[in-house]
């Protein structure tokens, strides 16, 4: 496993969703994903409290038992719709934490900001980057990120406010000219950055010769290629919170 600054694993693990069997989560299945990351050098883990049926989080919880947690890095996030004040944020993040048996996120997201509306409700006073940062101040957050659907325009925005540590956005094959510039804006403000959606949904998979421009080797499959295509492009005066 390649690592990045503050030996963050270059392969994240999402857990928006977990293989199911009878609709349900398979937790045979999913402890044997988990412990084939872990044993393959994944160090960082994103989760957030309503993934996989609000379940994703507990499921974490089981595993991280197990793990010496200086080993490993927790995302987590909290969105308007799970809180409506700084107040209730406070909660979302206390729940996570005894969800997981954790004494501290690592990096919490102001989750999904899709518009500069969203962004602005987030921030307003009394809200839920506020609540964020309050807990920040007494230890039960290390890092305060968002994550973002905003086009590179707006991200760039938001990252020169410099109010947040990270940021994790879409960026693949298919959209680095929608976003591009909201990801050299993190870079210059030295923010983390993580990546999500590196398949562009499945669409790179599925249309392996439209988007054959990105392969080195004819011979790897496009989805590796894909992922290689993410660790590439890594903007300089980037770090990693």
């Amino acid at each position: 496993m390649e690592y990045r600054q503050n030996d963050w694993s270059i392969l994240g693990f999402g857990c928006m969703r977990f293989p199911k069997k009878g609709g349900s989560v398979d937790m045979k299945e999913t402890e044997r994903e988990l412990a084939y990351a872990i044993a393959h050098g994944v160090n960082y883990f994103d989760t957030a409290p309503d993934y996989c049926d609000e379940h994703s989080e507990d499921i974490f919880g089981q595993a991280f038992q197990t793990m010496d947690r200086s080993t490993f890095y927790v995302s987590t996030k909290c969105g308007l719709w799970n809180a409506a004040d700084g107040d209730e944020a406070r909660k979302v993040l206390e729940k996570s934490l005894t969800k997981m048996g954790l004494q501290k996120i690592d990096f919490f997201h102001i989750w999904a900001i899709k518009t500069m509306e969203d962004y602005a409700a987030y921030m307003k006073k009394g809200g839920i980057y506020e609540g964020i940062l309050k807990a920040k101040g007494e230890g039960l957050v290390d890092h305060i990120c968002f994550s973002t659907h905003l086009n590179g325009d707006d991200i760039a925005k938001v990252a020169q406010e410099g109010v947040f540590e990270g940021v994790t956005l879409g960026y693949n094959a298919v959209n680095f000219a929608y976003r591009r510039k909201g990801v050299e804006a993190c870079a210059k403000a030295g923010m983390g950055i993580t990546t999500m959606n590196p398949l562009g949904g499945g669409i790179i998979p599925q249309h392996p010769d439209r988007f054959s421009f990105i392969r080195q080797n004819t011979e790897e499959p496009i989805a590796v290629s894909a992922l290689k295509y993410q660790a590439a492009y890594y903007p300089e005066q980037s770090s990693n919170p």
